[in-house]
């Protein structure tokens, strides 16, 4: 689809992910960045002035496509967990390593090794479930740059359910059949 159709909310009410009639509308935000991006791994390395500097170009040069998809609530309620819950967990890891600090400096007491490790376990779960659970669960799109002789990007949705794309198929389809159909040329009046 193109991302004119996403950001005009274009599409029949089906959800994405389940392929029932939908009931709500979700924003979604869809982002590719180039592949020559992978380059600036190795700034990562610099700590966190190199992960933001990496990140700030990432963001800059990426493509992106932003629109409302149809969905059921319990499947946005679904996209919510899946989104906010390892930010949540990256959250609180860093709260545990504040309060090992807080709590656990100039003692020998067993709370700053507990809490640290708390820290890095929920760090950890947090990256998992960015990295691996979220795409896996909410839909995704890869977003391509405008191609030449076209006016829009072209955004392929990922992650969705058949019945949705069927459904989209046919939305586009009537879609297309409505604006290019024959049209009936009134005949001018007989002379008599």
């Amino acid at each position: 689809m193109w991302a004119s159709q996403l950001a005009a909310n274009d599409f029949p009410p089906v959800c994405a992910m389940t392929g029932r009639p939908a009931e709500t509308w979700r924003r979604f935000t869809f982002s590719t960045p180039p592949a020559w991006t992978y380059a600036l791994i190795p700034l990562i390395c610099l700590g966190v002035l190199g992960v933001i500097i990496a990140g700030a170009i990432i963001y800059g040069v990426s493509e992106r496509a932003t629109g409302h998809l149809p969905l059921t609530r319990s499947s946005s309620r679904t996209v919510g967990l899946a989104v906010w819950l390892p930010i949540a967990l990256l959250i609180a890891s860093a709260v545990a390593w504040v309060l090992a600090f807080v709590f656990g400096s100039g003692s020998d007491s067993p709370v700053f090794p507990a809490l640290f490790l708390v820290g890095f376990l929920l760090l950890l779960a947090g990256l998992v479930g960015r990295l691996v659970g979220t795409p896996l669960i909410i839909p995704r799109a890869r977003v391509h740059p405008v191609q030449p002789g076209q006016y829009d990007r072209l955004v392929e949705i990922r992650n969705v359910n058949p019945a949705f794309v069927t459904a989209v198929q046919q939305h586009q389809h009537a879609r297309y059949a409505q604006a290019y159909a024959p049209q009936a040329v009134p005949l001018p009046p007989e002379s008599k």
